[in-house]
């Protein structure tokens, strides 16, 4: 998974692809123009965000740029959740997309956002972890983001569903949210509402419930 490197370690890797394409180079060539101290850092940012791999001790070789800039723009939010150790919801329009199975999506690579539930107490530390992998993050309300951005959600308690291994928002939170917002929401209500027979107050044209049937 490739992330986003500050600006000096992406110089160092034009200058190294430019220099040794796919072929192995050692960690001493870069001592020509930078500090020991730097080089090591320099080395250790782009292994770890996966602009160059180890083959060796002391030699790596870049990976190509098409598959770095690529693997940039792929999903990373739902790993970093599952890999921090902390509790969290997907909720609002997150949540419709896993109670529907994804039948609803609401992310492209240039706009993908996550709304998420977490613990006040924890507010801080979501917002340094996502920053620290350069993932734009906003509390109760988005602003503009290009790529994937999370809003986070405070809460005292945390009340959910698991759903397909996912904590979620309880079915009849997310149904409550496509009710509110039908004008968008329309199909994965009308997908939920197949799917699990809820009941809802809102009026599902039966066209839109015919097309659901032919998918769930």
């Amino acid at each position: 998974m490739t992330e986003p490197v500050p600006t000096y370690a992406q110089q160092a890797y034009a200058i190294l692809y430019n220099r040794f394409a796919d072929q192995p180079f050692n960690s001493n060539y870069l001592a020509w123009f930078l500090g020991k101290s730097m080089v090591k850092k320099t080395l250790h940012v782009l292994e770890k965000k996966g602009w160059i791999q180890r083959v060796k001790k002391g030699s790596y070789v870049c990976v190509r740029p098409d598959e770095t800039f690529r693997a940039m723009v792929m999903l990373r939010v739902p790993r970093l959740l599952d890999e921090a150790g902390k509790a969290y919801v997907y909720t609002g329009a997150s949540a419709v997309e896993v109670w529907t199975d994804y039948i609803y999506i609401q992310r492209s690579w240039e706009h993908s956002p996550y709304f998420v539930k977490v613990l006040r107490k924890d507010v801080a530390f979501w917002t340094r972890y996502f920053r620290g992998h350069r993932v734009n993050v906003f509390v109760r309300e988005a602003r503009p983001s290009i790529g994937e951005f999370v809003v986070l959600f405070p809460e005292g308690k945390l009340e959910f569903d698991v759903y397909k291994a996912k904590p979620v928002d309880k079915l009849k939170e997310v149904v409550r949210f496509c009710e509110g917002n039908i004008e968008s929401f329309e199909y994965p209500l009308a997908y939920l509402k197949r799917k699990f027979a809820v009941k809802t107050r809102v009026r599902i044209d039966e066209r839109v419930l015919d097309e659901v049937a032919k998918v769930v």
